[in-house]
């Protein structure tokens, strides 16, 4: 093995290395004696430092140098170069000698090698001579091993490990991904960007229309305290929206549909209805509007960002000490915002990842399905995916922000419009919520409105500021001798009323927002998108006096609707009191009707929502009463709209009844879906007894009570209350059967009442049973009133009251049932009925009587199984007792008997006047111009508050282009829903084919084919 050391010299080349010495010369005799010599050193193969086991044994070195030992003979001392060696004793183990080779003899081992022979060591190393042999260097002799006991195991050596591998470090140039939004962070409801973070609430939309001033006035007030407590931070109010979900819709009407009417060849079959209605709501826009709250209540100190950047190399977002501290503040707007007035709630992950895709994505389709992440937790390499599918171009002069969506190709021109001056408003008296006017266009729009919330301290500096800036400007005219603008002087005074205002009132009134307000307009092209924004800004400067200007740098006014983003500029500020802007109000909301009826129509107020009406929701669901009223003038589209009602259930297996004594709703009968399973009954032209008045009145049955002693007794109640309405209804037709000035005298109701007690109450007695009771009576007068009642029974039409009625007149087995006295003409109740006609005589009675016949086929079948009866002309039954009795107990019955009743009049007094407007559950109003005190009387069956201005709103319900020669296409109601929701509605059936053209009950000679919502200018923005 080779030894590090110094460089031994070579022998010469001619010289013979012999035994004698190293070279081959003799080695010289030295003076001085030297150590003695150990034996010949080891060198062990070891990468490591040698411990003191690895040293050789020097025990058996020699206690004294052999001095007798024969020495060489003598040769000629050649002289060397001195070499400074240590003693050979020192250099055991060492590394700078080379090896030595053992010329000891075999024949004695134990004689020193030649090469160390005295002579030799002595010509060689010359060391002094030494008194004494150094001592012997005891080393410690190598571990010896201890027996173990053979019982234990044998311990394995362990092997060494190789060294792990550790690989230099690479570096590579991987490039960071392109950020395009502020926000680095979305943790649940908040957004972190580098020195900011906000918290988002979703605000639920408020009723707004037909609502009493001091209910409005209470709600702007409870949400000007909720700006004010808000003071020192600044507001993001964002308003997008959200396409109905037809097909969700669609679902649930069949979900609620056990048994639709079979399909029939030619017709459309139950699939197809529902997705001709999915179609006509995808083709008008009925977008649902969504609105945000974004509060930036605390700015991140330096701390929180460092602390944040490094976390975020090991995994990590925000630290836990700032979202303790965030929390904490949280909690405390949680609790301003949830109060009356906003009742803000924080929104969920998916609503935020959906109003920052609609924020990106301005005007465009909706994105699919969202994430399916529901953690609510966003890092920054995660929030490419809310940008990256959207590119941004700008237009020709800028006038436009031209969208594409690179996976779609849908391209979307943008035009944002900033709100400039504005007059005084005076809401809610007189003006809409100015942030929610925008609504009553067909299109959908976004709202982005960046508020700073300036407190008592703040704002009173800002106003002193200007009231200063006022002064030196008329001091500015007064030095140059020029007469300041009178509007200075106004500026300043006003400033002065505005500043006691502050000082002496309440916070609310101190408080100051100024705010940016921009609305985003959006179209397929950049002249639609143009077209739309010049629209806009017509309406909002004839109907709000608000000036609507179209900024330049459109590209980052667009951004300004994300969250997080920048202010694009100052411009355009509004400086306003946080009253003014609670009275904005974008959350106002014109809901009406339930999710899960038929679709009947949209909302004609100041925003477009479909309509769903499902007629057994009161009952089902609300536990109230199924009475509906419909209210109109003659032509205001009451029939239409119940004959539509009648169909759209009839289709969902419901079993409908409808009267219409004129006869137009027959036609349903035709309709090729129906035909198979609708019958018409014409009154006219019906069998003797048809309208038999004891039969008309059910006998209550055992089983429809509870049982036990309870239910008996509930059940004689209600069989006398049977027998009871019997008589009151035989009497009243006995009455009306006899000439008016007989039926006014006292006598006559006395004798009648005699009569009608003697006969029993029950099904099968007869109007003869009543004449033979009279006849048999020992008054003249009773036998009179006898003969009179006789001579009636010779009309032909009379004939329906008189005798038994026919078996199986009402089958249960026809979804659709139409009675009609086709060719009857009605009285007219504002003439006396002296002057009646023999055949309007009989009608009173005959439509009496047919009211209680068209309710008693419902009765007929199972409690809980849906049925709907549609009652015109219900006025007629005003005036009478039993006519009163016969509506109080249609309405108390219909939630027990799962019984939706319509009733149509054209007087809403014949609806009060019964007292049953506690228990009306739905209401229609349509046009009523010509009485003033009629359009009240509607308002108070509306429950709205009268003498408010909305007399006028019934009478421009329907009006009609006088410019125009064509028909008016669709009808309008106001609608009041079993919530108490009220809102202007427009009936369109349209989507159904061939329904328009049976229900059309105006007389024509060629008749046009219904067209649908017009979409004239003046009717896109009523």
């Amino acid at each position: 093995m080779p030894v590090d050391g110094p460089p031994v010299p070579a022998p010469p080349s001619d010289f013979d290395q012999g035994e004698a010495g190293a070279w081959g010369v003799p080695e010289p005799v030295s003076p001085y004696s030297r150590a003695p010599v150990g034996p010949q050193a080891d060198f062990f193969e070891s990468t490591g430092d040698l411990s003191d086991d690895d040293w050789p044994d020097f025990d058996n070195w020699p206690a004294s140098p052999q001095v007798g030992a024969a020495a060489p003979p003598a040769t000629e001392p050649v002289p060397a170069p001195p070499v400074s060696t240590p003693p050979l004793w020192q250099t055991v183990g060492s590394s700078g000698l080379p090896p030595v080779r053992d010329r000891r003899s075999s024949a004695n081992p134990d004689a020193l090698p030649e090469t160390y022979t005295q002579e030799a060591q002595e010509a060689a190393l010359p060391v002094p001579a030494q008194e004494k042999a150094p001592a012997k260097r005891k080393e410690k002799s190598p571990a010896k091993r201890k027996k173990e006991p053979r019982n234990l195991p044998v311990r394995q050596e362990k092997k060494a490990r190789p060294a792990p591998l550790r690989p230099h470090k690479l570096k590579f140039n991987d490039r960071d991904p392109a950020m395009e939004l502020e926000i680095s962070e979305i943790a649940g409801h908040l957004t972190f960007t580098q020195s900011t973070v906000t918290a988002w609430y979703s605000l639920p939309e408020v009723r707004w229309a037909f609502r009493p001033d001091a209910e409005r006035e209470a709600l702007l007030s409870a949400i000007s305290e909720q700006y004010a407590g808000l003071a020192g931070f600044r507001l993001h109010l964002r308003r997008t929206n959200r396409p109905f979900p037809a097909d969700e819709w669609a679902r649930t009407v069949d979900s609620f549909t056990a048994k639709p009417l079979p399909d029939v060849r030619g017709g459309t079959s139950w699939s197809d209805h529902l997705v001709a209605a999915q179609r006509h709501l995808l083709s008008v826009n009925h977008a649902e509007g969504q609105t945000y709250l974004g509060v930036t209540f605390a700015r991140r100190s330096l701390g929180d960002t460092f602390s944040e950047r490094i976390l975020r190399i090991f995994g990590r977002g925000t630290s836990d000490s700032e979202r303790r501290k965030l929390g904490r503040t949280v909690e405390q707007f949680d609790e301003v915002l949830n109060a009356f007035g906003m009742r803000g709630r924080r929104v969920t992950p998916q609503e935020l990842e959906w109003l920052l895709f609609r924020s990106v994505a301005l005007c465009m389709s909706p994105p699919g399905p969202l994430s399916p992440v529901t953690n609510g937790q966003w890092d920054t390499g995660d929030l490419l995916a809310l940008t990256e599918q959207v590119e941004r171009y700008r237009t020709p002069y800028g006038s436009t922000v031209k969208l594409v969506n690179r996976m779609t190709g849908e391209e979307r021109h943008v035009a944002v419009l900033s709100v400039g001056r504005m007059e005084p408003l005076e809401i809610p008296e007189k003006h809409e919520p100015w942030l929610h006017f925008h609504e009553r266009l067909p299109w959908p729009m976004e709202i982005s409105s960046r508020i700073d919330i300036l407190g008592s301290g703040s704002s009173f500096k800002n106003l002193e500021h200007r009231l200063r800036m006022i002064r030196s400007q008329q001091l500015d005219y007064a030095e140059h001798g020029i007469d300041a603008p009178p509007e200075l002087e106004r500026l300043a005074k006003r400033a002065l009323v505005i500043g006691d205002e502050m000082t002496t009132g309440l916070p609310v009134e101190s408080a100051r927002a100024h705010g940016w307000h921009r609305i985003a307009v959006g179209g397929a092209t950049r002249e639609e998108c143009l077209e739309r924004a010049r629209r806009l800004i017509q309406l909002y400067s004839r109907e709000m006096r608000i000036s609507l200007q179209h900024p330049k740098n459109q590209d980052q006014l667009a951004r300004e609707f994300i969250p997080g983003e920048p202010i694009a500029n100052t411009g355009y500020v509004r400086r306003m009191p946080v009253k003014l802007l609670a009275a904005a109000l974008p959350q106002a909301a014109s809901t009406v009707g339930d999710r899960r009826g038929d679709l009947i129509g949209r909302t004609a107020g100041t925003c477009r929502r479909p309509v769903f009406l499902d007629l057994h929701f009161p009952m089902e669901v609300r536990e109230r009463s199924g009475l509906g009223v419909f209210v109109a003038e003659p032509g205001g589209g009451k029939s239409t709209l119940m004959g539509a009602l009648g169909y759209l259930n009839a289709r969902r297996g419901v079993q409908v009844t409808l009267l219409d004594p004129s006869g137009p709703l027959a036609r349903l009968c035709q309709m090729p879906e129906l035909r198979p399973y609708s019958r018409v009954l014409n009154l006219t032209g019906s069998e003797q007894g048809t309208l038999a008045p004891y039969a008309l009145i059910p006998t209550p049955v055992r089983s429809e009570f509870a049982t036990g002693p309870g239910g008996d007794r509930e059940y004689e109640i209600a069989v006398s209350n049977a027998r009871a309405e019997r008589r009151m209804l035989v009497q009243d037709i006995c009455s009306m059967l006899v000439p008016p000035q007989v039926a006014k005298e006292a006598s006559t109701a006395t004798l009648l009442r005699h009569a009608v007690r003697q006969v029993p109450a029950e099904e099968t007695s007869t109007l003869d049973d009543v004449v033979r009771t009279l006849q048999g009576l020992d008054d003249d007068e009773g036998k009179e009133l006898a003969n009179l009642l006789l001579d009636t029974a010779e009309m032909p039409l009379a004939l329906l009251f008189f005798g038994s009625p026919p078996q199986h007149l009402l089958g249960a087995d026809a979804a659709l049932t139409v009675i009609t006295m086709a060719g009857l003409r009605l009285p007219d109740l504002k003439i006396e009925r002296e002057y009646w006609s023999a055949e309007e005589s009989l009608a009173l009675p005959m439509l009496h009587t047919a009211h209680r016949l068209a309710v008693r086929r419902c009765y007929g079948g199972s409690m809980s199984s849906r049925k709907m009866v549609g009652l015109d002309e219900a006025h007629f039954m005003e005036g009478w007792r039993s006519g009163r009795s016969f509506l109080v107990r249609l309405a108390r019955d219909s939630r027990k008997w799962n019984l939706a009743a319509l009733v149509a009049s054209q007087n809403p007094r014949d609806i009060l006047g019964l007292d049953v407007q506690n228990l009306v559950s739905t209401v229609f109003v349509g046009r009523i111009a010509e009485d003033q005190e009629i359009a009240s009387e509607a308002l108070r069956l509306l429950r709205v508050p009268v003498h408010d201005g909305y007399e006028a709103t019934l009478a421009s319900l329907s009006q009609v282009d006088t410019s125009s020669s064509t028909r008016l296409g669709f009808r309008e109601f106001v609608m009041r829903d079993v919530d108490g929701r009220v809102q202007k509605v427009r009936v369109d059936v349209s989507y159904v084919e061939g329904l328009l053209e049976h229900l059309d009950t105006t007389p024509t000679a060629a008749k046009a084919p219904p067209t649908a919502i017009p979409m004239s200018p003046s009717d896109l923005e009523a």
